[in-house]
């Protein structure tokens, strides 16, 4: 499944880590072919993707600690899920 739903959970893929780069101290997506770094924005979205959240109480989540309104958030979060499952690092529990 690769279209998103805001009633499925995502979640990591199972060849994927979330870290922080001790280095840099930026958050990383390690897998296999090599590493994404995320914005601090994606960092808190992939946070969240922990396979048993779904899309709806990821974004009020994020509309409470950004304090904005969900429907000003759904289109960036629903980009950069998307964009996840595409590269295949996301996927969706239904």
């Amino acid at each position: 499944m690769n279209s998103l739903n805001f009633d499925d959970r995502p979640a990591l893929a199972d060849h994927v880590r979330l870290k922080i780069d001790p280095v840099s101290g930026d958050a990383v997506l390690l897998y296999p072919e090599g590493v994404l770094i995320l914005n601090s924005t994606a960092h808190d979205i992939v946070k969240l993707c922990d396979g048993a959240t779904n899309g709806h109480e990821i974004l009020a989540a994020l509309s409470a600690e950004y304090e904005v309104d969900e429907s000003t958030l759904r289109a960036d979060a629903a980009e950069c899920l998307a964009d996840l499952l595409r590269r295949n690092l996301m996927v969706l529990n239904p």
